[in-house]
């Protein structure tokens, strides 16, 4: 009777949020919807993926392309079908959930990311996705870390420490989206963070100068070539890869016009060569990056799929390579989870520490939120 009497109350169950991605590569739109505890972890409960509309790919494939002239009303127009799809897919995932939905964390769709202007451009209408989905969303994140003199990006080097982090083991978080950035995860040292330069977003665009489908499935085309060494120590030369954290990139740095540049000197190379050349030297940035006190790389991404990429970055690196899938997060989904992870953060009002990652000074609260 007495243990009747005092029994504690269940807890409250983990409140849920929803991540979305739309990343650098222009693929598609990934969301998650995650449960959020009190420690701080996420356990993802449901998933989509969906490709953009042919339209509204093309749309926004003009607005980043380096030589871009767009009218404002296009560009409003294409916020708008965005956020209409972002919506849809949205309601979709909060009509399965088994309870309400607390937040929505929405990256948005980068069209340009400017840290040496100290300013970043991403589109996605926040307050529309909060009025159609009545759930409250959180977005912009990157601008209230560059307010503070950081680089924006990446920001998932947070959430990797929340779900990754080991007391005896350093671990390396790898995400081979269209741009290749890692987060080191070292016992007694801060959060370290940043961007390595291309992953998908180059190989993707030379696959489609020479085929009509969007990207090279597993790989298969590039495990027809052979690497040029004369092209990859081309490459190599950029100033980016040499130059120490922080520090963020983009397509708009690295585009096809970039890899042309240094093709003029190379014209007579096979194009699955090329290809194979791409994959390597994504193996390569890697492998020139990671710290000897890294015991296991945890990769995630749209990279995870391309088998010749990971072939090469098995037969580069030290540490045990692993995906995401061995901590139970789908490998195509990590970046979702993470935005689901920022937007409770940005929710809850805690202020986070990228001084290590970004350079930004002290800490701060990242995102604004949006009520509906």
């Amino acid at each position: 009777m007495l243990n009747w009497l005092f029994k504690q109350p269940p807890a409250d169950p983990p409140r849920l949020c929803l991540g979305l991605m739309s990343g650098t590569s222009l693929d598609g739109l990934d969301a998650c919807l995650a449960e959020y505890h009190a420690n701080g972890e996420l356990h993802i409960l449901d998933t989509d993926s969906r490709a953009l509309s042919e339209e509204i790919h093309e749309r926004l494939e003009r607005a980043v392309a380096p030589d871009a002239s767009i009218k404002l009303a296009e560009l409003l127009a294409i916020e708008a079908e965005y956020t209409a799809q972002v919506s849809a897919q949205c309601n979709m995932l909060i009509q399965r959930a088994p309870r309400p939905v607390d937040c929505i964390g929405f990256h948005g769709q980068t069209l340009w990311h400017a840290p040496e202007l100290g300013n970043t451009l991403q589109i996605g209408m926040a307050e529309q996705l909060a009025a159609d989905t009545g759930t409250p969303v959180a977005h912009q994140f990157r601008r209230g870390d560059m307010a503070r003199g950081g680089q924006g990006a990446p920001l998932a080097p947070l959430f990797h420490h929340a779900q990754f982090a080991r007391e005896t083991e350093g671990v390396g978080v790898l995400n081979l989206g269209g741009i290749a950035n890692l987060t080191e995860l070292i016992p007694g040292q801060p959060v370290r963070g940043y961007d390595l330069g291309p992953a998908n977003t180059l190989s993707d665009v030379w696959y489609r100068q020479h085929h009509t489908a969007p990207f090279d499935r597993d790989g298969a085309w590039a495990q027809t070539g052979t690497v040029d060494t004369a092209l990859l120590k081309s490459l190599k030369t950029d100033p980016f890869f040499a130059k120490a954290p922080p520090k963020s990139t983009g397509r708009e740095y690295f585009n096809l016009d970039w890899l042309n540049r240094h093709l003029v000197h190379h014209a007579n190379l096979n194009a699955e060569d090329v290809q194979a050349t791409l994959n390597q030297l994504t193996a390569d940035i890697v492998a020139d990056a990671l710290s000897s006190e890294i015991d296991i790389l945890v990769v995630a991404g749209g990279g995870v799929h391309n088998v010749d990429l990971m072939d090469r970055l098995d037969d580069q690196v030290d540490p045990l390579v692993v995906t995401s899938e061995t901590f139970a997060i789908d490998p195509d989904f990590l970046e979702a989870a993470c935005f689901a992870w920022l937007g409770m953060q940005c929710m809850d009002q805690h202020r986070l520490d990228t001084t290590h990652i970004t350079g930004a000074r002290g800490t701060g609260i990242l995102g604004s939120i949006a009520y509906p």
